[in-house]
């Protein structure tokens, strides 16, 4: 499997906090959603480190297979209320245009 050495190394929880720093910091985003199989234990725990809770479920196909899925949330005020040390993003005044902002 492709990836997997690099699994278990916190890269995932960097990138999806660089993501929200982004998101929350410069496109002036009020939440982000996510969608995770019951089953995927790993993805599940870096969700909820970030700060992410349950906001119901859903059901998706993975191959012929429906499977049941977390939808998960994390709100803007619970975002800034977390002491972790948010992402550096440089250059995005001038690329708010592009986001329609």
């Amino acid at each position: 499997m492709a990836g997997v050495e690099h699994q278990s190394k916190g890269y995932g929880t960097e990138a999806r906090a660089g993501l929200l720093a982004l998101a929350f910091g410069h496109l002036d985003a009020r939440a982000a959603r996510t969608e995770v199989f019951q089953d995927d234990h790993a993805s599940q725990g870096v969700s909820r480190k970030l700060g992410y809770e349950y906001d119901g479920i859903s059901v998706d196909a993975r191959g012929d297979e429906a499977v049941v899925s977390d939808r998960l949330r994390l709100t803007r005020k619970k975002r800034t209320r977390q002491s972790r040390q948010p992402a550096r993003v440089d250059g995005m005044t001038a690329r708010r245009p592009m986001f329609g902002l």
